[in-house]
């Protein structure tokens, strides 16, 4: 964590500390500012409906605090970096330090010359050529037209026109007008130089060309720079020191490379003030774990990611269970056949046999494939591939629907060494949270059955209701009440995970199976699953993984605050119980960062 800030969560000015050198002349200076815009309630078309509605003390406004009390200093040399999200007041900062805007509280100080690259193109006028537009906006910046003159070809020469300079820039592409608008701004050596996400337009040669002309100005000139820009890595390139703005309030101030780094674990990430100071705390923690607790599992592609399941348990029976895994109950109840025939779940595509199935197929070379999906989720021609690709096997398709599927899966193993006495029935409402309930379901051969889309219990259904000691609800009452499955089966223990939110449903999930392993004296595998529970692929090799290996799943929003504290505090409290942190998903779904501020909680007990 920076040393030189006061990484408060209120975000005033008075939380936010710095440490400067005195000595330094301070070139911009933002002391306790406020910047309020009224907005209009109501949609005015024209200046004569404004003029009704004022007349009429008809017209309301409603406020937008754009910045509250922000305070910070810019030294002279200073590179100074802006960072936040969309909208949270970094633009209305830079307009104020330019004197375009007035703040509604507070002061703002400027010692020096600005030159600001804010609105690129503004004052052009688009009928006029390119040689026009040139002396016009030179002379919008206060530069003479013999300056202009004098300076002129380095101008055209840097924003590479000169072939265009006679056409009217109505005909200029966007990035033409940018190359213009800097090659302008920049002609000249300031002493403060405001730049307002300059660096992202134009194609990618002249963006590295603009980033060149501002190292310049600062290595050879000694130009302060104040920066936005949503690069973080060209903030932290750049810039020597940066602030982290977020709806207005002045979060971070200090080392452009921690700031930046910081900002990248828990910028623009919703969440309460709590769960971000408990992510920062554990960004903090100087413990480094092991990288051998935290893996990743992932594929090219979400075939592969299924198929690299196999790798990681153990080998399976002879049975394969093939699911189109775009689909939350198919791929439920394909976990729970597999977990009865101690099978192996690929994925497939509905119309073909992706090549790295086919390739694990070929592997496992099983002597049965159950292949679950009506025609649209797995049509003919798959199945005639795999009927020539494995002419010995007997391939059974479950392909009746959304009605029959679940009952079709039980009916293959009614009798014999059939399903347990434990059944579930889920709605679509907690289709994610009872994906964590697999590994019980898969070792304890547990059947999956789902409601229909009206809300009915279907007769087969019930019929298999009838049978269970113990049935498994997810779903509320008013999707599946009591009564309904009291009708099928009046003596059965009824358990029902009903918590809309997640992280709750997960934990009693979690707590639930561990105490009936327990009981049961079914130890757990010491690695942990952690899954994104926005993705269904994920969702996908995450339960059919964890059935093989018998692993509890805990699911992590990577994006949400609470979310990760929440997985933290799980880790944390159940550390002795974890000697492996497995992450379904490639850096996109889970980066470094977020597996180490989970990691960080095993390390000290594997050390």
């Amino acid at each position: 964590m920076p040393v030189t800030n006061n990484t408060s969560y209120i975000g005033s000015a008075s939380d936010v500390e710095e440490v400067v050198d005195a000595s330094t002349e301070t070139m911009v200076k933002v002391d306790h500012v406020s910047m309020v815009f009224n907005i209009a309630s109501e949609q005015l078309n024209s200046l004569k409906e404004y003029a009704i509605a004022l007349s009429k003390r008809e017209l309301h406004f409603k406020e937008f605090r754009a910045l509250d009390d922000v305070s910070l200093e810019v030294k002279r040399g200073d590179v100074f970096g802006i960072l936040g999200t969309n909208g949270s007041g970094k633009s209305t900062l830079l307009k104020i330090i330019a004197g375009v805007l007035e703040p509604t509280k507070g002061t703002c100080t400027v010692s020096g010359d600005i030159a600001p690259l804010i609105e690129l193109g503004a004052g052009f006028d688009m009928e006029l050529t390119a040689r026009e537009n040139i002396f016009l906006n030179g002379a919008l910046l206060g530069y003479s037209k013999q300056f202009i003159r004098e300076n002129f070809d380095d101008i055209v020469d840097f924003a590479e026109v000169r072939d265009f300079l006679d056409m009217p820039m109505k005909n200029y592409s966007s990035g033409m007008v940018a190359r213009i608008a800097f090659a302008i701004a920049t002609v000249i050596v300031p002493e403060i130089l405001i730049v307002d996400e300059v660096l992202s337009v134009g194609d990618f040669m002249f963006q590295q060309k603009c980033e060149r002309r501002i190292q310049s100005l600062i290595k050879d000139h000694g130009v302060t720079v104040l920066i936005v820009s949503h690069n973080n890595d060209q903030i932290e390139r750049l810039c020597n020191k940066a602030a982290w703005i977020e709806k207005g309030h002045l979060r971070i101030i200090g080392d452009a490379k921690e700031v930046c780094h910081i900002y990248r674990v828990v910028g623009g990430r919703p969440g309460k003030p709590e769960s971000e100071q408990l992510v920062l705390k554990r960004f903090a923690d100087e413990a480094d774990p092991r990288s051998e607790l935290c893996d990743s599992l992932f594929g090219d592609n979400r075939f592969s990611t299924a198929a690299k399941v196999n790798d990681i348990a153990e080998k399976a029976s002879d049975t394969v269970v093939l699911v189109n895994n775009d689909y939350y109950r198919d791929t439920h109840i394909a976990c729970s056949l597999a977990g009865l025939f101690d099978a192996s779940v690929l994925a497939t595509a509905a119309d073909r046999i992706p090549d790295v199935t086919m390739r694990e197929l070929q592997h496992l070379n099983p002597s049965r494939i159950f292949a679950i999906g009506s025609e649209e989720k797995l049509s003919a021609r798959a199945l005639e591939e795999l009927s020539e690709a494995f002419p010995d096997a007997c391939i059974q398709s479950i392909e009746r629907g959304l009605k029959s599927l679940g009952s079709d899966a039980y009916a293959l193993a009614e009798d014999g060494d059939g399903w347990f006495d434990t059944m579930m029935l889920a709605s679509d409402q907690f289709n994610t949270a009872a994906l964590a309930f697999v590994p019980y379901v898969f070792s304890r051969k547990i059947p999956v059955f789902y409601r229909t889309l009206e809300g009915k219990i279907t007769e087969d259904v019930s019929a298999a209701l009838a049978k269970a000691k113990r049935i498994i609800v997810f779903a509320t009452e008013d999707d599946i009440p009591d009564a309904a499955i009291r009708q099928a089966n009046a003596q059965a223990e009824i358990l029902r995970f009903d918590e809309e939110d997640l992280c709750s449903c997960n934990d009693r999930i979690n707590a639930w199976i561990r105490q009936r392993s327990s009981e049961d004296g079914a130890p757990l595998s010491r690695t942990l699953i952690v899954a994104a529970p926005d993705n269904l692929i994920d969702n996908f090799a995450a339960s059919s993984l964890s059935g093989r290996m018998q692993s509890l799943v805990l699911f992590e929003d990577p994006q949400n605050l609470d979310s990760i504290a929440h997985a933290i505090n799980y880790v944390d409290e159940h550390a002795d119980e974890i000697d492996r942190l497995l992450f379904i998903g490639d850096r996109t779904r889970f980066n470094e960062t977020d597996k180490a501020l989970l990691g960080k909680g095993l390390h000290p007990a594997s050390a």
